[in-house]
This record gives C-alpha cells, structure tokens and sequence, in this order.
C-alpha cells in the first residue's frame, strides 16, 4: 500500500506539472491544427455547430468547435463512424475561468480532464485516423462499437433511448436530464452515472449464466476479469467507472486465490488506482459522492435496517450535494430507498431487454415500463420539498461533512450529542444566509445581455432586473433525423440565467421574489424570464404599460405566471415592497427600448439609476422632468450603446460610478467609443463585466459600502473564451 502510496504522488506531481506548464501556453489565433477526435466524443446541433473533445498532434487534449459552412458540411461530420483525423485552421484559446460568482466553473471542471484549452475550428478537413500502436488500434475498435452502440440505442423511443444511453453506454447526452430535471434535485443521478452499480449487476449476471452454463467456476472468474476491463473500454472509459472495475478486479482476484480482501482495502486500492488513472477526481461531485459513500457502505454496522443506511448516506451526501447546488430536497432519501431496489430488479432489465431486442411489442412494452418509472420520479420530485440551503461558510461545510463519520461508532449518548451538534451547525448556517447577509446590487456577466439583482440587507426585499436571453442568428434545418447526431441541447434557445442567475440567487439564500422588472421586450433583457419563473417565487412582475398585449410577452412570459401579478407602470406608479422608484415610461407604449422602464432609488450610499436600453431622447426627458434627480451610480444604457448615454444628461448629473453589462466580442462593438468617451469627460469610474466578470456593489448601510468585481485581471487582454 505504501508504495502505491508513493506512485500515486510521483503520479500526481507529474499531472499537475504538465497541467501547468499546459495552462501557461498562450493562445494562438489562425493556427494551423491536427486533430483526433471520436466518433462518440461528437456533439451535432441543428444550428450546424459541431463541438466536442479531441487529442492534438502534441497529446493534448481539447475542447474543439465548429460551425459547418453549409448543408454538404455538415453532413460530412454526420456520417462520421470511426476515429478520424480532422486537419485544419482555427483559433487556439485558454478556456476562461467562471466570471460570476457561484457560477459552475468550466475551467476547474476541464483541469479536472486535463484539457486547459479549446479550440475555435475556421476551415476543417476529415480524413480516416490510422492507429499508431497496438493500444490505440484497440481504443479505436472499443470506440467505434461504442459509437455503434449509442446508434442503436438513438432509434428506441424515449425515454427508453435515452436510459439505455445512460445505463448501458454512459453516454454524454444530457436529454435525459434536461427532459426530467427532478432525476438531478432527488439525487437519483448515480442511478444514471456508470459505477459500481451497474459492475455488480454486469458481474452477477454474467456469474448467472456461467452457473447455468455449467461452466467451471474458474473459467467464469476469467470471463469476468476480462469482461469489466472491457466493459470500461466499451463505455469510453468514464473516469467515475475506474473505481468499480478496480474493486471488481480485486475481488475476483481475491477469489480465485481464495483469500479474502478487506472491503476496507479494496476501497484504498481503488482510490489510489482512481487517483492514479484521474488525479483530480476527487474536485468533482461524482468523485467525492462516488468514494464518499462508498466507504460509508463499508464502515456501515451490519445490524443497521436499510432505512438507516438510507438516511445515513443521505446525511453524508448533504454537505457534498448542498456546497454545489446549494439546495436540498427532503424527498430524496425517500426516493432513494425506493428507487434502488426497482432500479436493480426492474429498470435495469427492462432496459436491456428493450435495447437489445428490437421487437416492436416488446420495445412498446419496456418503453411504457421506462415511462411510468420516470413520470413516478418527476411526480415525487414536483412534491413541496425542495429547500434552498444556500452558500454555507466553510467550516460549516466541515462539520456538517466530518461529525457523521464519528457517529458510526459512538456510543448511543454520543451519538445523540454529535446528532445535535451537527443540526446546530446546519442551523446557524442557514440562519447566517437567509437574515444576516448585507444588500448587494449586483450585475450579472451573462453575455450580450442584462440582468441585475438588487437585495437589501437581511434578504429583506429581492429585486431582479431583467433575466438576459440568447438572440440567435444561426440557420436552422442542418439536421434531419435524429440519427447522426450524438446530442441536441434542448436548451439552446437559453441564454444563461439557469447556469448564472439560478445558482447565484440560490447561493444568497433566495427561493422568493418580491419583484421581477422586465425593461422591455427584447430578447437579451426578457428572454429566460421563463426559467426565473419556473424556478422561483415571483409576486410582482413589472412591465412598461403597453407591453403585457404585446406577441412577445404572450408568447415568452404568460404562459409561465403561475400566481405572478402583472404590474404595467409608468412613472406615476407606486410599487409595494419595490425599493427603488419608477421613472419611466411616462406614457403607454409598446415595450421597445424607448418605452425601457426606468429605476433610481438608494443602493446604500449611492443613488442609483438603470434604464435598460432607454435611449438618449428618454434619458433628456427624465432629466428635464426631474431635475433635482442626481445619481451618482448608473448602469448605461443599452450595453453602452451610443443611442444611450445622452452627454448632457450625465454633464448634468455628474455620476461618480458607470456599470456596463456588454459580451466580449459582441458584434455592435458595445460600449462604443462615444459612450467611454462621456464617462472619461466626467471623471467616471467604469466597471465593465467584459473586463471585471460580475460586478457587485455591496453595502451594509446607508453610509457604507463597496465595489466587487469577479475578476481583477481584463478578461479582453486573454485570449479565452468561455
């Protein structure tokens, strides 16, 4: 073990050695590329884009992308079906690290598969890879069959293609968790995930059919040794799956020599394997969850009823599940307890059953079996229960992670003492996020779009500032049948609010909205609104008069209300429980950027003012009709438009601090010139979530307070991308 222990550091070392000397390789634009990629790495989408993970000529693996140039293009890509060699031009970049807080980040998970770059494919040519030694030519087969393989499964109906996909293949299409969402917040995901799961249930029914086969006992451990490597191959060797192969093989090996391994060393062996296969495994969810639990399962009293394990594992899995999402649903032990065993004797046959025999009775049959287990899971997961934790201090986090180990063999006093310590703890960290946290105006960095959250002390009030959209110029029709294409994202229509703003009001401890003010209606200002009605609580929903009749709100907002009220305001409206005023509009419109409802009201210190994409003409009327109006905090107009940021408004108002909210590389070059030229004649101090990722001004009183950027560094200076 000691030595194990030794390689595993010499290994680790030489990992994050070259991940560094990796990271530091600057970015090269127009760069010419040799590229292997897998068929089953693929990633096709009806805009024409191809994405997906490749190997360079140097050994380095990527994140590569492409946008067919036509309909021939793309179709060279979907006939892909073995490894091929794409040789080419395009921009080499470092992947940008999460420019908002609480943001899932993109980098760390990369570092996590050794990749720190991606690559931006303009011109691409395919041509058949040829293996260059015996290794390769054998990943080449296994990849290929598995590619295969998730084809046969593409032509089931779902959602029994799409559990095949999972359970069988472990492949990286997220349909299935996009389509039943409730799978990731009852903690069913390892159900999904390959791992020691699906190894028992592979090793016991092949350990099956040798008994029934009246083979040696012998000759169905080889089978079985031979079988969970291959297994790991065929499945495109999922880093969570080495653990469960490495126990498998240990156990088999203790078998056939007829010594008895300890459940205790056979789970050291396989983390140090793991490590050792995936150094960073244990910076990911599934990897702590995965060995986590796993070693809880081995510390377990075997007198304990399944319900104690249950709800142990459950309270293991807390701090991990809660530090990443930062809420919890109280169903999911329940659902737990439930669905392993129906998952071991029915799902799991079911679904090979259907995949494997392709009879129209029997695929209907299996897919309705599939479909009441699934609609079971979303029904219990639309039970009241869901509870938003919130971002827990660290040593909380510690003690609520630490204390349960220490309970499995106390005594029942002490168990009852560390029981209580433990909920104090989960106590006071709650109780410090929901009550105790200090006001924040904050603007998100979601692209070419707006949103802003303003929270006063306490959590007292919460405001949300438009909610940002995706405005799509690609072409659509590049696929025509389902086959072909690894994943099409069933969200690509999103902007970022579900991976930005979701997590972020999770974070400060919001489940509740007092107030929803969508500017008007273009679709980088209302276009997620629907995920931030889906997700929380929303009393109040404010629109400039005249836009509730108009298509675009029919269309993206009303059908998610739910209880929502609908306010449409001018400036003579008076909002309950809206910390800030209505300036604008003064009369009925038709929600384009002249009719941007207009706010100021005191962000602590300061007095704010955000108009959305209110053009000069609207910001000249609102200092004519409020000319003792002086805010000394304004987020410009329309990303820093020069349709916005009248010169004379702001000479007059004399604002100290300016707030851009513009995508890096967004094509109407926002901010333009004209507007960084009126903030410099007034002394303004910019803050630019191109440059500085979110921007937070934090405040604890009328007369303190203070800026926050994500990022100290000018993300426009790096060659990167997100």
């Amino acid at each position: 073990m000691l030595a194990l222990v030794c390689l595993f550091a010499l290994r680790f070392a030489g990992h994050q050695h070259f991940l560094s000397q990796q990271e530091s390789r600057p970015g090269q634009k127009n760069v010419a590329v040799q590229l292997l990629i897998y068929p089953d790495d693929l990633v096709l989408t009806d805009t024409g884009r191809i994405r997906g993970q490749g190997t360079l000529s140097s050994g380095e693996k990527v994140w590569f992308s492409y946008q067919a140039k036509d309909i021939g293009d793309f179709q060279a890509w979907q006939i892909v079906r073995r490894p091929v060699l794409v040789r080419g031009r395009g921009d080499d970049r470092r992947i940008l690290p999460a420019t908002n807080f609480y943001q899932f980040d993109f980098q760390a998970f990369s570092q996590t598969k050794g990749i720190s770059h991606q690559l931006i494919l303009k011109k691409a040519n395919l041509e058949p890879a040829q293996s260059k030694n015996l290794w390769q030519a054998v990943n080449f087969r296994f990849r290929t069959w598995h590619f295969a393989c998730e084809q046969w499964a593409h032509h089931l109906p779902n959602p029994l293609a799409n559990y095949a996909l999972a359970l069988l293949l472990g492949a990286k299409d997220q349909s299935l968790y996009s389509d039943n969402p409730k799978i990731q917040e009852l903690g069913l995901i390892h159900l999904f995930s390959l791992s020691g799961f699906h190894v028992a249930f592979l090793s016991g029914c092949l350990a099956w059919f040798g008994k029934r086969l009246g083979l040696y006992r012998e000759v169905t451990l080889a089978i079985l040794v031979v079988a969970l490597p291959s297994f790991y191959l065929l499945t495109a060797c999922p880093p969570i799956l080495v653990r469960a192969v490495l126990a498998g093989e240990l156990r088999l090996f203790g078998q056939a020599f007829h010594h008895r391994i300890s459940p205790l060393r056979v789970w050291s062996a396989a983390l140090l394997g793991t490590l050792f296969v995936q150094p960073l495994i244990l910076l990911t969810l599934g990897g702590q969850l995965s060995f986590a639990l796993t070693l809880a399962l081995t510390l377990v009293p075997t007198d304990w009823a399944n319900w104690q394990k249950g709800l142990f594992l459950s309270v293991l899995s807390f701090p991990l599940i809660v530090a990443q999402q930062y809420t919890w649903n109280i169903w999911q032990s329940a659902a737990n307890l439930l669905a392993v065993p129906v998952f071991g004797t029915v799902i799991l046959p079911v679904v090979l059953s259907g995949y494997f025999i392709h009879l129209a009775p029997l695929t209907e049959l299996t897919n309705l079996v599939v479909r009441v287990f699934d609609t079971a899971v979303a029904w219990v997961g639309s039970w009241p229960g869901k509870v938003v934790i919130g971002d827990l201090t660290w040593p909380i986090f510690l003690v609520l992670f630490v204390l349960p180990w220490f309970i499995l063999r106390a005594s029942r006093q002490v168990q009852q003492r560390l029981t209580m310590v433990w909920l104090i703890a989960l106590c006071l960290g709650f109780v410090r996020v929901h009550w105790f946290q200090p006001g924040e105006y904050t603007t998100f960095d979601i692209g070419q779009g707006d949103a802003a959250l303003l929270l006063e002390p306490g959590n007292k009030t919460a405001t949300l500032i438009d909610t940002g959209g995706k405005v799509s110029f690609q072409r659509r029709g590049f696929l025509r049948s389902k086959a072909g294409a690894t994943a099409v994202d069933s969200r690509t229509n999103e902007g970022q609010a579900r991976s930005v703003i979701v997590p972020y009001l999770h974070a400060r401890g919001l489940s509740h909205l007092q107030t929803l003010s969508l500017s008007h209606q273009d679709q980088d200002h209302i276009g997620d609104a629907h995920v931030i009605l889906e997700n929380f609580r929303v009393d109040k929903l404010l629109v400039p008069a005249g836009m509730r009749g108009q298509p675009a709100f029919q269309r993206k907002i009303q059908p998610y209300l739910q209880g929502t009220k609908v306010i449409e305001v001018t400036d003579n409206s008076r909002v309950k429980n809206l910390p800030l005023v209505v300036l604008h509009p003064f009369q009925p419109g038709i929600g384009e950027n002249e009719d941007s409802i207009a706010l100021a009201g005191r962000v602590g210190p300061l007095t704010l003012f955000t108009a959305g994409d209110l053009d000069q003409a609207g910001e000249e009327k609102i200092r004519q009709k409020y000319p003792d109006f002086r805010p000394n905090l304004v987020k410009f107009g329309h990303h820093g438009s020069k349709t916005s940021t009248k010169p004379a408004a702001f000479a007059f108002w004399q604002p100290r601090y300016g707030l851009i909210s513009a995508g890096r590389e967004n094509r109407y070059g926002h901010p333009n010139q004209e507007t960084l030229e009126t903030a410099a004649k007034n002394r303004m101090i910019v803050y630019d979530t191109r440059r500085q990722g979110m921007l937070r001004y934090v405040y604890y009183s009328s007369k303190k307070g203070y800026f926050q950027v994500n990022s100290n560094h000018d993300l426009t200076n790096v060659e990167t991308t997100n």
